[in-house]
């Protein structure tokens, strides 16, 4: 065990679970009749408030659609926020026993990430059990952007998670694949690493950070 490094802080979505599945993506974008060329933008437009809970899933599709003169029905939003979770919850089991490797080792475990109600809802159920692994109640702390009306890179984000990691900044290594959450990271005084993938992010540990 590294002595210096007491608490690691994974985010969860394209470091926990693999990048977003783009044959879902494609069917949402299909059932709100919008061009796939144009669907990443609409996607993405008012992503940040949905995550920090100010909006429900039937309120974020209606905008998503909004600007291409489309509305957005209570069914219709059921059927895309299932559509949305399936595209996000596949689970990365290489990283999945990564952070099972480092509950052993005795470290203090985080999840940090910017994620909707329905994202929770998903992660907490049928996305809980991967290859017979409970990851989530590896976790010593799991704290969501809607749970607290935060979004990383907001500075108070990071001020929340130093609480609960009970360690000085710089004893926490966060682990994002956003460049502007480990930006953010960085300066609440954390060490780093920006995921690429799970090997590169074992031999990190392993070599760069001597964890294992």
């Amino acid at each position: 065990m590294n002595k210096e490094i007491t608490a690691v802080i994974f985010d969860c979505g394209q470091v926990i679970t693999h990048a977003q599945n783009k044959d879902i993506a494609r069917t949402m974008a299909e059932l709100l009749g919008i061009p796939w060329k144009e669907f990443p933008r609409a996607y993405t437009s008012v992503r940040g408030e949905y995550d920090r809970g100010t909006l429900d899933a039937r309120s974020y599709w209606d905008m998503v659609a909004a600007p291409f003169g489309k509305k957005v029905d209570q069914d219709l939003a059921a059927r895309l926020a299932v559509l949305d979770m399936d595209s996000w919850f596949s689970i990365n089991i290489e990283v999945v026993d990564i952070i099972i490797r480092l509950k052993k080792e005795g470290y203090r475990l985080l999840m940090l990430s910017n994620m909707n109600w329905e994202g929770k809802e998903r992660m907490f159920g049928s996305a809980r059990v991967a290859q017979g692994r409970d990851w989530i109640a590896v976790f010593d702390e799991i704290l969501l952007s809607c749970d607290l009306g935060l979004l990383k890179p907001e500075p108070e984000i990071y001020r929340v998670c130093l609480e609960k990691a009970r360690a000085e900044p710089e004893r926490c290594l966060f682990i994002d694949d956003m460049p502007g959450n480990i930006a953010g990271a960085r300066t609440a005084g954390m060490q780093t690493i920006l995921f690429k993938d799970g090997m590169s992010l074992g031999t990190m540990l392993t070599e760069g950070y001597g964890l294992f």
